[in-house]
Parts: C-alpha cells; structure tokens; sequence
C-alpha cells in the first residue's frame, strides 16, 4: 500500500470519525449555572462529608435540575457562607469554597409527541389576568357556550368540549370587556375542556 493511500484512509477514518462525534454532541443541550445557589446560599463545592467534590457535586446539582450531567465547573474560591447539597448544614467563614459555574448537559430525545398528545386540555377553576373567567362573555350576555368558547380561543385552541358553571365565585373577569364582578352573585367556570 502506497503512502498517499494509507493517507486518505487515515484522513478519511478521521472525517467519519468526525462526523459520527458531532452527530452525538448535536443531540445535546446545554445550560450554564452562574453562581449556582442551593436553599437561596451559594452552593458548596463539596459535599458535607468532603468525599465528593467539584465535578462530582455538579453533576448531583445537575440531575436535581433535571440534566444528565455536568460537563464543566469553575471553582470560586472564599465565599464566604454556601450551604452543602443534600442536607440543611451551612459552610461559614472564608474557607468555604463554592462554584462560579456549573455547566449541565441533557439529552435530545427526537421522538416528536403524538397529536393526541396534546389536542385536548382541561382548564380547572380557569383564570383570566389572575381572576376567575366570569360565566358570561360581557354583563349578562354569551354565557356559558360563548364565554368558554373565547376561553379556549385565548389558549390556542379551536373549540370547547365541555365546560361547568360554579356559583358564588367571590371575583371574576368578563373576557368580553373585562369587567370585574365582586361578591356573593358572582358566577364563573368550575372547569373548561379545550380542543384543538
């Protein structure tokens, strides 16, 4: 075998190599953690036993966030007060070290969900700008049908399947022109089932 073809062989392995890598690092996602924090304190960069530390605790602090992993951390030297992953215990005093940052890693799955999936939706107690959707669509007028149906349309859906009145609802919003109703008479929705 010639040198120039023991080359293109080599360089070849390598492209496919290559490309089967960057196939697989394509499937992933990333997120950076700046000054990642557990219980509202800096996190420590060890565990409170100090048998794992740096990329061990991250990648814990990442699956609790719901990645697979950490691939990356910086350490932040003397921060000064971090709590410990998995327990209540507080790190006080210069010698604490915690993270500047913590990358984690998750996996794209490219399994697209089924249509019914998510074609159908049921909206308990349903709100519009934090109040109640009021049984009527505007003071006395499009109650029931026309007020769930506008519901539905404001959720991205294209009809209403089903939908239950409920009496005395303390406040509620007319989606029609977002009128409030307060007290005892009020009515609203109990539940509203959306589809697209």
């Amino acid at each position: 075998m010639s040198i120039f073809r023991y080359l293109i062989i080599v360089f070849a392995s390598c492209l496919f190599i290559g490309k089967v890598g960057a196939a697989n690092s394509e499937q992933n996602f990333y997120r950076n953690f700046w000054n990642p924090t557990y219980h509202i304190q800096r996190l420590n960069y060890c565990t409170l036993d100090g048998k794992l530390c740096g990329l061990g605790v991250a990648t814990r602090y990442c699956q609790m966030m719901g990645y697979n992993k950490a691939d990356q951390h910086i350490i932040d030297y003397n921060v000064g007060l971090t709590n410990y992953l998995l327990s209540r215990a507080q790190c006080k005093g210069w010698e604490c070290n915690g993270f500047v940052l913590i990358r984690c890693v998750g996996k794209m799955t490219h399994k697209p969900p089924k249509n019914y999936y998510y074609r159908s939706a049921k909206f308990v107690f349903p709100r519009f700008d934090n109040y109640r959707v009021d049984w009527c669509y505007e003071e006395g007028r499009g109650c029931g049908q026309k007020a769930a149906y506008s519901f539905c349309r404001r959720m991205g859906y294209m009809k209403t399947q089903q939908f239950k009145k409920e009496l005395h609802v303390p406040a509620t919003k007319a989606l029609g022109n977002q009128k409030l109703c307060f007290g005892n008479e009020c009515s609203g929705f109990s539940s509203i089932s959306c589809y697209r």
